[in-house]
């Protein structure tokens, strides 16, 4: 059996949705203003705090509303700096991240001196769509966790694009002063969603923790905060974007965890690269970018024909996500001008 196999998109859907949470929380807080870049350091707090209160209750549900009140503690402190004091934001996030490092470690070694590891979320089938071929196996036999993901990130894409609240989500993010003048509450709008994203990463924190993993690790986020946040950045601020964003972000983890045990590189995962390639051409709008992506995909495709046997070492394959994002990020540069216009500004009623 190849690489792509059913085994594999479960991986990656696993993998994508506390991705999809964290980025969907952010997508909120960025369109009201607030960009936290430290969100990295909001899920570490939500897993440790969801895994310190299942090693008191040992309950998953308890340990879950552990998990989001840890996200919402680091995302209130968030508040405080970016919207009551008015710190630079990107100043203020990068202290959450490091803080959400530093303080989960310490606590860890403090308050959970032998780790103890707990059973991951049952996975649920749907009745009669479970028993589908392939796609049965893949979207309707998984953990409540992501089902209720699935939820979320709708309910949250309506209440943004249907809904007044969405529409001063916008105000508020793109011009504030205008969003006040209307009798908007600027402060109150942005807390909230401040306040969502600290509970969204909380959540998708207490996921890995306790919901897939089953234990807390110093540092076990591996970086998913950042890729939750250029999720959001290569998806110019839209969840359609985001979507995809984060499609491509977990299929190339989920690919690398499979070719750390194979000797050689599989043909196919040639043409996955090649289709992703494709992808992030056909979102280029320069030509000098469009150009080197079709040498590349064309590159791409002949591998993917010929079949090379070649082995690369696993610490490349660690670092495939990583590269993905920063390239994303590069290749995202024209859509620059579809961030939210007051993104990371501060918002000083005296100034109206």
């Amino acid at each position: 059996m190849g690489v792509l196999d059913i085994a594999f998109l479960v991986s990656a859907l696993t993998i994508a949705a506390p991705i999809l949470l964290a980025a969907t929380g952010e997508l909120i807080a960025q369109r009201a203003g607030v960009m936290n870049v430290g969100l990295e350091g909001v899920l570490l707090a939500g897993a440790f705090a969801g895994y310190l209160t299942m090693t008191r209750i040992d309950n998953q549900a308890l340990g879950f509303l552990g998990g989001i009140a840890g996200g919402l503690l680091l995302a209130a402190l968030m508040g405080v700096l970016a919207i009551e004091v008015k710190v630079d934001q990107i100043v203020a996030g990068i202290a959450i991240g490091v803080l959400g490092t530093g303080l989960t470690s310490f606590l860890d070694q403090h308050f959970v001196p032998e780790p103890r590891t707990f059973t991951p979320l049952p996975r649920l089938s749907v009745p009669l769509l479970s028993d589908v071929p392939v796609l049965g196996e893949v979207l309707f036999h998984q953990d409540l966790f992501i089902y209720v993901t699935v939820a979320l990130v709708v309910l949250a894409g309506l209440a943004m694009y249907r809904t007044t609240w969405g529409i001063n989500l916008a105000a508020t993010g793109e011009t504030p002063i205008a969003a006040d003048a209307a009798g908007i509450s600027v402060r109150g709008v942005r807390w909230a969603a401040v306040l969502i994203a600290g509970a969204f990463a909380g959540a998708a924190g207490a996921y890995i923790s306790i919901g897939d993993v089953g234990v807390f690790r110093e540092a076990m986020t591996g970086g998913r905060g950042y890729l939750a946040i250029a999720a959001v950045l290569f998806g110019s601020w839209r969840l359609r974007g985001l979507l995809a964003a984060v499609t491509i972000f977990a299929v190339t983890d989920a690919v690398q965890l499979r070719l750390q045990s194979l000797p050689t590189v599989p043909g196919e995962v040639w043409g996955v690269a090649a289709l992703l390639v494709a992808v992030g051409v056909a979102r280029s709008r320069r030509p000098r970018a469009r150009l080197i992506g079709a040498a590349v995909l064309l590159g791409l495709v002949a591998l993917a024909v010929l079949r090379p046997q070649l082995t690369l070492p696993a610490s490349l394959w660690l670092a495939m996500p990583y590269v993905l994002a920063l390239v994303a990020l590069a290749a995202g540069r024209a859509s620059r001008h579809r961030a939210p216009s007051a993104l990371t500004v501060p918002y000083i009623r005296s100034e109206a």
